[in-house]
C-alpha cells in the first residue's frame, strides 16, 4: 500500500497546527471579528518555539483571507485588512512579515484554504456557474449543501473543475499572488471531499480522479497538501445526509489519497491493517475520530482551541497537550507498527524495538520499562540526541532507566514560554537516575558523559 514518499515534510517528526485569526462578523457580515492580528499570532509562535525546544513547527493560518474564515471561496487572493500591524502600509505586508519572522522560530507559516466551497459573493463566482464547475442537483439547479457565516455554501465539481483549466488557473494566481507561500511548501485545504454530480452525472470515481490531479499539480509546484480528512468516500451515500449533514465516508472503501496527501487534520474510519500497513512518515494525522486511537496511537495536537485571547492559562494547556500527546506520537511514529491486539480499553498496539503502546491507563512502555501513564511523562525527543521531556499533571518522583548510551550526568531544565530554566545536575549511576516532577510541571532532561 505504500507509495514512495515525495513530501517536503515528514509531518510524524514536525507538529502541524492551526492558529484562528479572524472570520466575518455574524451581526455584519461586512465586517470581520478579529480573533488574533499577525503581530499577536507571532507572539504566540516565538513562546511555543520555547516550550517545543525548536522542533520545526507548521502553522495553517485560518481566516487570513477577505473577512475571515470560509470568505469569498473559491476565491483567495486577498489578505484580510483588518490583521495588519499599524506600522505596515498593507496587510499583505503584514502576511509576509508574519512568515519571514516565524522562520527564526523554526516555524512554517502557511494558508488554511479550500477548494471545494463556493459562496456567490466570490468574484469568480459567475464564472463558475458558467463553466458548469458546481455540484448540480438533480433538476440541474446548482446544489447550497452547507451554510456558513449565512450564506449558501456551494461546492465544486473536482471534475469539471480540472477539466475547465479554472483550478489551474486559479491556483497559478494564488502563487503568483503568494510566492512566500509557495516558498513554504505545504498548504491545508480544508474539507476537499467529493460529492456527486446529478447534472451532469459525475461519479464519484471521476471526483477522485480529478482531485488526485488538482493534488499532483500543486506537487508540481514544489507544495504540499495536508486536508482535514481521510478521504475514504463511496458512491452510496447522497451529498446531503439525513439532518443536514454532508455525506460521509465507509470504513470498508479505499483510502483514496495514499502517498498524496501526507497528513489529515482528522484520521477517520482506518481500518487496522491500514495503520499497520501505512506508516506514519506516508499518512498520519491530528487527532483520530475514533477517540479511543488517541489513547495509544497519538498523533498531531490540535492546538487551535488552545491559541485563543481569552485563554489566559493558553501555556500551561498547551505544555500538557504537547508532553502527553505529541510527544508520544513522535517517539512512536520513530518506530514501525507491528501488530494490533485488543478492543476497547484493552487495545494495545506492538512496536519494532519492544515497545508497546496501551489504551488502558494510556502506558507506553519501552523493553517493559513504563515511560509514560496517563499524564505521567518520560520519553525521548526523537528530534534531540539524549534529550528527554518528562511531565506529570499530578507529580512523580522516582528512579528512571537511563537510554542513553555512555550518560554519566543529566541536566535538569524547567520548560516555560519564556525559554528553559536551568533547575539542577544529577547524577546517573548503575543506568539510572532520580527524577522528581512537581505537579504540572514540565522538564527537558539532557544526558551527558561526565566530562562534557
Amino acid at each position: 500500500m505504500e507509495k514512495p514518499v515525495r513530501y517536503r515534510y515528514d509531518y510524524s517528526k514536525c507538529m502541524v497546527m492551526k492558529i484562528g485569526l479572524s472570520h466575518p462578523d455574524p451581526q455584519d457580515n461586512t465586517k470581520s471579528r478579529v480573533l488574533l492580528t499577525f503581530a499577536q499570532a507571532l507572539a504566540y509562535i516565538k513562546a511555543i518555539d520555547a516550550i517545543t525546544q525548536g522542533i520545526t513547527k507548521i502553522y495553517y493560518l485560518v481566516g487570513w483571507q477577505y473577512l475571515g474564515h470560509d470568505d469569498k471561496y473559491p476565491d483567495f487572493f486577498e489578505v484580510n485588512q483588518a490583521l495588519k500591524r499599524p506600522e505596515d502600509e498593507t496587510a499583505y505586508d503584514s502576511f509576509r512579515w508574519l512568515c519571514e519572522q516565524a522562520k527564526q522560530y523554526h516555524s512554517v507559516v502557511s494558508v488554511h484554504i479550500n477548494f471545494n466551497d463556493a459562496y456567490d459573493n466570490a468574484p469568480s463566482f459567475p464564472e463558475f456557474v458558467e463553466k458548469g464547475a458546481l455540484i448540480r442537483k438533480r433538476n440541474g439547479k446548482i446544489h447550497a449543501i452547507e451554510r456558513y457565516n449565512g450564506r449558501k455554501c456551494y461546492k465544486t465539481c473536482h471534475k469539471t473543475y480540472w477539466e475547465s483549466g479554472l483550478f489551474q488557473r486559479q491556483f497559478d494566481r494564488f502563487v503568483e499572488t503568494f510566492p512566500f507561500i509557495a516558498e513554504a511548501g505545504t498548504i491545508h485545504v480544508d474539507n476537499f471531499q467529493c460529492y456527486q454530480n446529478y447534472a451532469p452525472y459525475v461519479s464519484i470515481a471521476d471526483m477522485q480522479q480529478a482531485r488526485r490531479r488538482m493534488v499532483e499539480y500543486v506537487r508540481l509546484k514544489g507544495i504540499d497538501i495536508t486536508s482535514e480528512f481521510t478521504y475514504k468516500e463511496t458512491p452510496y451515500f447522497p451529498n446531503r445526509m439525513p439532518f443536514g449533514l454532508p455525506r460521509d465516508h465507509f470504513k470498508w472503501a479505499k483510502m483514496d489519497t495514499v502517498g498524496e496527501i501526507p497528513m489529515s487534520w482528522w484520521l477517520y474510519r482506518m481500518t487496522r491493517k491500514e495503520i499497520l500497513a501505512v506508516p506514519p512518515h506516508v499518512y498520519c494525522g491530528g487527532e483520530w475520530r475514533e477517540r479511543r486511537r488517541n489513547e495509544y496511537l497519538y498523533g498531531n495536537m490540535h492546538a487551535e482551541e488552545i491559541l485563543t485571547p481569552d485563554n489566559a492559562d493558553w501555556a500551561a494547556d498547551f505544555i500538557a497537550r504537547f508532553a502527553t500527546y505529541q510527544v508520544p506520537f513522535h517517539f512512536l511514529s520513530d518506530h514501525r507498527r507491528l501488530a494490533i491486539h485488543g478492543v476497547g480499553q484493552n487495545t494495545r498496539c506492538v512496536f519494532s524495538d519492544d515497545i508497546v503502546s496501551y489504551a488502558k491507563e494510556q502506558k507506553i512502555t519501552w523493553h517493559g520499562e513504563v515511560l509514560k501513564t496517563r499524564n505521567t511523562v518520560f520519553l525521548p525527543l526523537v528530534q534531540k540526541e539524549n534529550q528527554w521531556l518528562a511531565y506529570s499533571d499530578t507529580g512523580n518522583a522516582q528512579n528512571r532507566r537511563v537510554f542513553a548510551e555512555g550518560a554519566k550526568k543529566a541536566d535538569i531544565y524547567a520548560i516555560a514560554p519564556q525559554g528553559n530554566r536551568y533547575l539542577r545536575t544529577v547524577p546517573v549511576e548503575d543506568g539510572r537516575f532520580y527524577l522528581s516532577i512537581a505537579p504540572g510541571q514540565a522538564l527537558l532532561v539532557v544526558f551527558r558523559a561526565a566530562e562534557d
